[in-house]
């Protein structure tokens, strides 16, 4: 599992959100007694990863699978899945339990869905004739502490179920978990919201206040005085535009997941081809905190000087007489030496993309988009790019940043492209 990130420089009290949440996690555990087999859905691992050790899940007799439709390769005779309330998981949960009933084996199935138990999921395991066999509970984990600055309610589809999909149930999580940070941060007295989902959001917490009202009478003074809901169409440039700082083309190219980047171990160095590692990148690594938010550029030439200071630091410490001062500056600078190799290796990993020409040319494609230059020479550069089969996701965030900054498309370009 990841790094749990440290968040003692919290402007809120964000360690006790983690820790209720560990807490209540563990007392699920403890209600199941003796040993069993924890299956977490794949997705919702990367945030327990945040919350919880490996360690400590193993501290109360947990042997932790992967959600999938392979049979259960247990002894245990307890099985407690941990997963998301989405449908198209519930058949890994009928394809285990069948195949355990196949071969006379006899278990005890609990499910707790993640963050609230849904009427539907539970509806396809009546279906199936097992829910009698099944003990359905509750995880109600509704925020994640990404950093010591930044809450994730971990609803990465929520866009797309809203916009798209008509389905507003993320706007009701989104309004939960806000309320739920009023029980322990206080009522927030302003709400500011911009967007129609924004506005509903503010809408579904008011309710919320009124039905479930926040004890506030050892609260004198809230601790979070202004909350800013903003709809993402507010801004749709920012997300088609390419990322230019440090963590952003980290992002870009080696997606960050939960606070952490999987890549080849050779990449970092390490003398195993072919085997994967987790790199954690949050604040609780100092170098990463302050470089993380500049240009790469800039980054380039902060760690190359960095480098440079330890090297002429070494050439004096074996060529002079150093004082016991000077020697625990030196060593205090060693220390940061495991940080600076993993940003060196990372950096140069990232100059390899930065570097193609596909790249610097699609920089200069959206400079020109943003800046509404020219209307056919962005139009017959999206038309190369499809020519060439580039990248889908690659084609429709230029083609998208080019139909926002014009208001749209003529319908004959469109279907001109559409038909490319």
């Amino acid at each position: 599992m990841a790094q749990i990130p440290n968040l003692d420089n919290a402007p809120l009290n964000f360690t006790s959100l983690r820790e209720q949440s560990q807490k209540e996690l563990i007392n699920i555990l403890k209600n199941n007694r003796g040993k069993k087999c924890l299956i977490i859905d794949p997705k919702l691992g990367g945030s327990l990863s945040l919350i919880i050790q490996t360690s400590l899940l193993k501290e109360h007799g947990v042997e932790l699978r992967h959600l999938s439709a392979e049979p259960i390769q247990t002894d245990c005779t307890k099985v407690v899945y941990l997963l998301r309330s989405q449908l198209d998981l519930m058949k890994f949960i009928c394809s285990n339990v069948h195949n355990d009933i196949s071969k006379g084996l006899q278990r005890e199935y609990y499910v707790y869905f993640v963050p609230r138990r849904a009427v539907a999921c539970e509806k396809v395991l009546e279906e199936e004739n097992i829910h009698h066999l099944i003990t359905v509970g509750e995880y109600p984990l509704y925020v994640v502490p990404l950093e010591e600055d930044v809450l994730s309610f971990e609803l990465d589809l929520a866009y797309k179920e809203s916009q798209v999909d008509g389905d507003t149930t993320s706007l009701w999580h989104i309004a939960k978990s806000i309320h739920k940070l009023e029980f322990s941060f206080g009522v927030v007295p302003n709400v500011r919201a911009k967007g129609k989902a924004s506005v509903r959001v503010a809408d579904i917490l008011n309710r919320m206040q009124v039905e479930e009202p926040v004890n506030s009478s050892d609260m004198v003074v809230p601790e979070i005085n202004t909350l800013i809901l903003l709809d993402r169409e507010v801004d749709m440039v920012t997300p088609m535009c390419s990322q230019l700082t440090y963590e952003g083309l980290l992002d870009e190219f080696l997606r960050i997941n939960n606070g952490s980047v999987e890549l080849d171990s050779s990449i970092m160095g390490a003398q195993q081809d072919g085997k994967k590692i987790k790199v954690p990148l949050n604040s609780s690594d100092k170098l990463f905190k302050e470089i993380r938010d500049l240009n790469f550029e800039v980054v380039v030439q902060i760690l190359r000087q960095k480098a440079t200071s330890m090297k002429q630091d070494y050439t004096e410490m074996t060529t002079t007489t150093q004082t016991v001062s000077e020697l625990k500056d030196f060593v205090r600078k060693l220390n940061s030496l495991p940080e600076m190799t993993r940003h060196i290796n990372l950096a140069q990993h990232l100059s390899t993309f930065t570097s193609k020409p596909t790249f610097l040319g699609q920089l200069d494609m959206e400079h020109t988009i943003v800046e509404a230059q020219s209307y056919d020479i962005c139009f017959e550069y999206i038309e190369e790019m499809i020519h060439k089969q580039e990248p889908l996701v690659n084609v429709l965030r230029l083609l998208i940043l080019f139909s926002i900054t014009n208001s749209g498309l003529p319908k004959k370009h469109f279907d001109y492209l559409r038909q490319g």
